[in-house]
């Protein structure tokens, strides 16, 4: 079924060809080019660089976005894929199921990649556009409805990808959830617990938490010291407002570094099971960097992402194959599909 969707994004690229002039028609096949061969560096250096000019802010903005969500690791018509194999796969759950292909096939640097593409995507429809807009009956062109399309895969993938960065046992987390095997992992439970601790709600596995006041590359954060019952212990970063049921959230993070933001003083603190070997207090969970020192709350792109997602997806697509599959993305956390998931439908979802 999602053929008939790929096949209008061919034909929407097709339009893009039209050029008036020998050096914008070379421009712009090169750079489909290197998108179609999977370089996206290329077409990304010559939508910045030689070809920049070449192009309509509306298009240059669109091919940016493609490109960038290639880089991060999933392509246009493979996010579509994804989707709709998720929902035919063995044990029933979808949601669960998509996770584990987006871990498989997402980059070393996926999120700030993805962000990228999502704003992209909206400036090629407007420079005020918001995923909002994407689910109103507006009367948009096709190449706005693939836009809003994409930016709502995007998002989907976005939520799946920032869940992976809170473990690195996926695979066990997923069985877990599908009630197969195992138990949710111990760095799992941390990162839950850290996100429950700085929305000020219960603590799902009842962790002992320390926060401490800290300033990473001029940014003050909370560390936290996550103390999971019956494992180890767990380094975490909150917000600085944390803990608050309005404003609080867990950083995104990865890896660790000490105040500057360097890692070669971190570098071997970590166990297996991602618990640490530190006592120095001087390695830190590190935040990740969404470009000028920008960093995001976990709870934002966990729930934003995944409501705007299936909105914009559903404001978008007539395909009922994947309409069912975005809809057990939500139904697979026990909530109605056409209701707003929180963070707390997260948390549950995440600890079985």
């Amino acid at each position: 079924m999602y053929k008939k969707v790929i096949s209008v994004s061919m034909l929407t690229a097709s339009l893009l060809f039209s050029g008036c002039g020998n050096d914008e028609t070379s421009c712009r096949i090169d750079v489909q080019q290197s998108i179609d061969e999977g370089d996206f560096t290329t077409a990304i250096s010559k939508l910045e660089g030689e070809c920049s000019t070449t192009f309509s802010d509306s298009d240059k903005y669109f091919y940016l976005a493609s490109a960038y969500m290639g880089q991060s690791g999933f392509g246009v018509s493979d996010a579509v894929s994804m989707v709709v194999t998720a929902s035919d796969s063995v044990g029933g759950n979808t949601f669960s199921a998509f996770m584990q292909s987006v871990n498989e096939n997402k980059s070393a640097n996926a999120l700030p990649l993805l962000d990228k593409s999502a704003t992209y995507f909206l400036l090629s429809i407007d420079p005020n556009a918001t995923i909002a807009d994407c689910t109103n009956d507006a009367n948009r062109t096709q190449r706005e409805d693939n836009a809003c399309l994409y930016v709502g895969f995007n998002q989907a993938i976005t939520t799946a990808t920032s869940m992976t960065y809170l473990t690195s046992d996926v695979d066990t987390l997923v069985a877990s959830i599908e009630g197969s095997t195992g138990t949710t992992p111990d760095d799992m439970k941390a990162s839950l617990d850290a996100i429950a601790w700085a929305t000020n709600s219960t603590l799902p596995n009842g962790s002992v938490i320390n926060d401490f006041n800290v300033t990473i590359n001029g940014t003050d954060y909370k560390h936290l010291e996550v103390s999971v019952v019956g494992g180890g212990t767990f380094y975490r970063l909150a917000s600085s407002t944390s803990p608050s049921d309005t404003n609080g959230s867990t950083i995104v993070t990865s890896g660790y570094c000490d105040l500057n933001g360097s890692t070669t003083l971190c570098e071997g603190i970590e166990n297996l099971d991602g618990s640490i070997n530190d006592t120095t207090l001087e390695c830190y969970a590190c935040p990740v960097d969404f470009g000028n020192g920008d960093t995001k709350d976990m709870t934002q792109l966990l729930v934003d992402a995944l409501n705007g997602g299936t909105d914009a997806i559903s404001g978008v697509i007539d395909d009922p194959d994947i309409q069912q599959s975005i809809d057990e993305f939500k139904t697979d956390m026990n909530v109605n599909a056409d209701a707003n998931v929180t963070i707390q439908d997260i948390l549950n979802y995440l600890n079985q």
